[in-house]
């Protein structure tokens, strides 16, 4: 009996407690215009994405296209005259966009050079730089934990949230019953509200509706509802320990500005300073610095081939390169190819190791701030994060060196050494190496996700225990 008393007495709180929410004019009016901005960025995100994919999608088709159009070509001329391909837009990025707009969609690919992405949203210049940082996944990490200060503050604190505490107490409810029953019932109010938010997110991507797509959106929502719910936990029980009204919405306010603004603003800034890395000239220096102190394979005359040319020699059994069965150009062009390729992809390794090491730095700053957990976890799962663009450039730069080594491979075996000039179709040469690429599988992705999730769980797990000394305190008093 007890145990059931227990229950409907629960039951009874979260009932009033939703009258008192429906009641509270002012908390609609926050709550209607919090929704309306995150489903207003959430429409604006989707046309965008439509935009920026049906735009590559005829970019990549139009350089295709060039590409064909070349005819007969010496094919290391077409190794430098290159091709670009075009990074495709993730489904859930919709909600998250993460750093893609820093990053760039657009990569051109050509002989001896690894560049980096172009064509960014910010290449616009610093002023339109202002208008690119608000997005649902903004509104939803800092507005809405704003909206349950606001609406949260006053659940135990000013003078007639005391009175009916105080009713409620002597009516048989415990003090703990008390903070559980008004949990659940912004809880509810917060879950209707990531509903809808995964609604508005699911619509404009019916064409990748499939389990994984479903999963990993499953996996986003359940960390945002892991954020709110600590941050729900942490202002209830702030608010059931405050002696005043002022006193809970100036302390919630306080941990909303820690959280939200300064930690996020401040963890990279050191997180660079512990891990610095290089600017952009200075690491096309170093890596133009290497490049130069090696061979290129545009001089077969340059003495630093000369080990090379007498293992070739020696691998072909002849005494001079007029007597080699291929072209020794077409082999140097290969052999240069391979020792840049080398050269870029250390320097680069190095580089994201350092951008690794940052990422681990930020995400420590979490014991601080749970939106330093959940903005990893948001990103990797909507596939904007550093890891997965990194992940495109990998897969870009494979096939980058397939397609020139073909070219290469053409000129060493087919030009012969009378030739003055020497053209080939380089579209038919290269037309089996294809530019198809794959995004991060969920199994792939869920690795990086394990720590931030377990951050989260830990703000939950906190907060719990903030809100049951609370009641510990309202019981001592009671």
């Amino acid at each position: 009996m007890h145990a059931l008393s227990s229950r409907a007495v629960l039951r009874e709180v979260v009932r009033q407690q939703w009258l008192i929410l429906l009641r509270e004019r002012r908390l609609r009016i926050l709550c209607v215009l919090v929704l309306a901005i995150t489903a207003i960025a959430l429409v604006d995100a989707a046309l965008d994405a439509r935009r920026v994919q049906e735009a590559r999608a005829h970019d990549a088709h139009v350089e295709a296209e060039v590409w064909k159009a070349q005819g007969a070509a010496n094919p290391h001329g077409a190794a430098h005259f290159g091709r670009y391909v075009y990074k495709p837009v993730q489904p859930l990025s919709v909600l998250d966009p993460g750093l893609q707009d820093h990053l760039g969609g657009a990569l051109k690919l050509e002989g001896h050079v690894q560049n980096t992405s172009r064509f960014k949203s910010t290449d616009g210049g610093a002023a339109l730089s202002r208008f690119g940082g608000f997005s649902p996944a903004f509104a939803m990490q800092v507005l809405v934990p704003l909206l349950i200060v606001f609406a949260a503050f006053g659940a135990f604190s000013g003078e007639r949230a005391r009175q009916l505490m105080w009713q409620e107490i002597g009516a048989g409810a415990s003090p703990w019953q008390l903070l559980a029953g008004r949990f659940i019932a912004f809880a509810g109010a917060l879950l209707g509200m990531l509903i809808l938010a995964g609604i508005l997110v699911a619509l404009p991507a019916m064409a990748a509706w499939d389990a994984q797509y479903f999963a990993t959106l499953a996996l986003m929502l359940s960390g945002y509802a892991l954020y709110w719910l600590a941050v729900l936990g942490i202002v209830l029980a702030i608010t059931a320990a405050a002696a005043s009204a002022r006193i809970a919405l100036l302390a919630g306010l306080g941990f909303w500005i820690v959280s939200t603004m300064l930690v996020p603003m401040l963890a990279p800034m050191l997180a660079e300073r512990r891990h610095p890395t290089p600017t952009a000239t200075a690491f096309h220096v170093r890596v133009v610095d290497e490049i130069m102190k090696g061979p290129d394979g545009h001089n077969p005359r340059d003495m630093r081939f000369a080990a090379f040319q007498e293992a070739t020699l020696r691998q072909y059994k002849v005494s001079r390169v007029e007597d080699l069965p291929i072209n020794y150009s077409g082999l140097l062009f290969e052999y240069g190819e391979k020792t840049t390729a080398d050269i870029y992809n250390r320097h680069f390794d190095r580089l994201y190791a350092d951008y690794d090491a940052q990422a681990c730095f930020s995400l420590k700053a979490a014991i601080i701030s749970p939106l330093m957990a959940l903005r990893p976890l948001s990103a990797a799962l909507a596939q904007s994060d550093l890891p997965a663009h990194r992940h495109f450039l990998v897969q870009a730069e494979r096939y980058r060196y397939d397609l020139v080594q073909t070219l290469n491979r053409d000129i060493k075996f087919n030009r012969k050494r009378e030739m003055r000039e020497y053209a080939s179709d380089v579209a038919a040469i290269t037309h089996g190496v294809r530019f198809a690429p794959r995004p991060y599988s969920l199994g792939e992705t869920l690795p990086r996700t394990a720590a931030p999730f377990a951050w989260l769980l830990a703000w939950l797990a906190g907060a719990m225990a903030m809100m049951r000394l609370a009641a510990s305190r309202l019981e001592g008093k009671a």
